[in-house]
């Protein structure tokens, strides 16, 4: 065991002690005859199965093993109790294909015999465990095969040639996030590198947070699931390969599970939009919407957007896409800013808590979809997207609550003008901080828009640096994503792979967020912000480019 590891279950023990929270910990190394034949080695395809030898678990062996799947079940139940489990496992892992997961697999999905029937929940031709997808469980990726691809519209989606190193992330039976690991994880040619993984779950109201470190780097942060909920779990490690082929060793597993998990229940659902369909003459949407008052007392807001076609099918474009909230003064908050995907459905959660002092009483939802298709005499033939979207709301425990939403900018800004320069046309803002505060954050949501003859192909395929400036301090950020190829909406028709000014198509857009509470005691946030200084040589071409941008600050006490 690492000397951290020794100190972090030293600290926790004196915790238990102390605090009488509960505590487990198990750690196999493989060398104990007893631990070792209680695994469940399982050889799902192909002839040469996983083993025990030398102190190791050889999961998949190299060369030989082509077209193969294999996996091992631990054999204790981890009970759904812990507020926290930390799981760590030194694993070795060549480049090849396909790759390796780690699963906590629901134990509803397993036979009742006495042993665990892993036939029953994997298909034995198609699943391959860099894609870990259990029904009700969670599951960890791990990818060493990602070729690079010229064509803009197959399946493959490393247009670029990215390192073939991702991590992801999995919950019931869905991929809920992709990345490419800044730390390299795949063994060299001929090489011996063993790495550990470090896997946080800590469970919280309404879903859990996610935390990854690989050799003492951490590359996933408190990633947030929504309703990824505690549940009893075995642990499962699996390898599989196709004609490529790639060597697997685990030469130790631990885990340790501490704590209480939070009691939370659900208060209420509402309904925002049933079913709504946008097309050219239906780009709008406005529903009056009662928020009863048991709403109030809430902690925790998750919206589930369900993304479909009508009977026609889905639009063929992927489309800027919004849902609002209008409060009795008029003022508008985009409560969510989606991309439509090219050409199939799609289903996301997402966690939009900040905006729980808007959910009041009657207020109107304003949703937006810039789509095109014309509409047609025939309903079966209509083309278009059909839209269902509800708010669940909890209550449990949590950090800090929003309790107030000051707008800022919102609206289309032209990029480029060069007689108007974008950053001319945001005022700056000097807002009172309320005395209650605990905490607050700034967050801008932006999208850049518009292409080829514009300059440089702005905005779309132009990175934007921006500057925002609080009580005197510089923030700085890179408005391009270059995760676009991992979405887990994949693969689509159109151009999804390529990189893009902060925006994926079939994907929520995501919010710059910064962190304000060294500002709090100062009584007063003094915001500017400076786009660069882009100037489009090529105005009046096509359409003008634009940002698109919204952005709040949100208290929370």
């Amino acid at each position: 065991m690492k000397k951290k590891h020794v100190l972090i279950l030293l600290f926790l023990i004196l915790a238990v002690n102390i605090t009488a929270i509960s505590y487990h910990f198990k750690q196999y190394d493989f060398s104990n005859e007893e631990d070792n034949n209680s695994l469940i080695l399982k050889n799902i395809k192909g002839r040469l199965g996983p083993e025990v030898t030398n102190n190791y678990l050889q999961l998949m062996q190299g060369g030989r093993a082509r077209n193969h799947n294999n996996a091992v079940v631990f054999p204790e139940i981890i009970e759904e109790k812990s507020e926290i489990e930390h799981y760590t496992f030194n694993l070795y892992i060549s480049r090849g294909a396909e790759g390796v997961g780690f699963s906590l697999v629901n134990t509803d999905l397993f036979s009742e015999e006495e042993e665990t029937n892993f036939y029953d929940i994997v298909e034995l031709e198609t699943f391959s465990w860099e894609s870990p997808n259990f029904k009700g469980s969670f599951g960890l990726g791990i990818d060493v095969y990602n070729p690079q691809t010229s064509h803009w519209f197959d399946e493959w989606g490393n247009f670029y040639g990215r390192e073939e190193r991702e991590i992801s992330l999995h919950w019931d039976s869905k991929e809920i996030y992709k990345m490419m690991s800044p730390v390299e994880f795949r063994a060299s040619p001929m090489g011996s590198e063993i790495n550990t993984f470090d896997l946080t779950i800590r469970y919280v109201t309404a879903g859990a947070m996610i935390s990854l470190a690989i050799q003492d780097t951490l590359i996933i942060e408190n990633y947030f699931i929504p309703e990824m909920t505690q549940y009893k779990k075995q642990a499962v490690f699996g390898a599989s390969t196709g004609e490529l082929t790639t060597t697997v060793i685990l030469e130790s597993f631990s885990y340790l599970c501490k704590g209480n998990a939070p009691e939370f229940e659900l208060l209420e659902s509402v309904l925002l939009l049933e079913g709504g369909v946008f097309h050219s003459q239906q780009q709008n949407m406005t529903i009056n919407v009662y928020f009863p008052e048991i709403t109030l007392t809430a902690d925790k807001v998750i919206m589930t957007l369900d993304l479909s076609g009508p009977e026609g099918g889905v639009s063929d474009w992927d489309v800027g896409a919004s849902i609002y909230l209008i409060d009795e003064e008029g003022t508008r908050y985009e409560i969510l800013r989606y991309i439509t995907p090219y050409r199939r459905p799609y289903l996301w959660k997402v966690d939009v808590s900040h905006f729980l002092p808007l959910f009041q009483g009657y207020k109107d939802i304003f949703a937006h979809i810039s789509t095109w298709e014309p509409v047609t005499e025939d309903p079966s033939e209509q083309k278009g997207w059909q839209v269902t979207t509800l708010l669940d709301f909890y209550q449990g425990p949590v950090e800090n609550r929003a309790f107030a939403v000051e707008q800022l900018w919102s609206g289309n800004f032209e990029y480029g003008h060069p007689e108007e320069p974008m950053k001319d046309l945001f005022e700056d803002f000097h807002i009172p901080i309320p005395s209650e505060t605990k905490s607050a954050i700034f967050r801008i949501v932006t999208s850049g828009h518009g292409m080829h003859p514009n300059y440089e192909n702005a905005a779309e395929f132009r990175p934007s640096d921006r500057w925002v400036y609080i009580n005197g301090n510089e923030y700085h950020n890179l408005l391009w994503r270059t995760d676009n190829y991992l979405n887990p909406c994949r693969p689509q028709d159109g151009t999804w792979k390529f990189d893009r000014a902060g925006w994926a198509p079939g994907d929520v857009v995501h919010a710059w967020e910064i962190n304000l509470d060294e500002y709090i005691k100062d009584g007063e946030l003094r915001i500017s912000y400076h786009p660069d200084d882009y100037i489009n040589h090529h105005r009046g071409e096509t359409w003008e480019p634009f940002h698109k941008i919204e952005a709040q600050v949100i208290f929370l006490k």
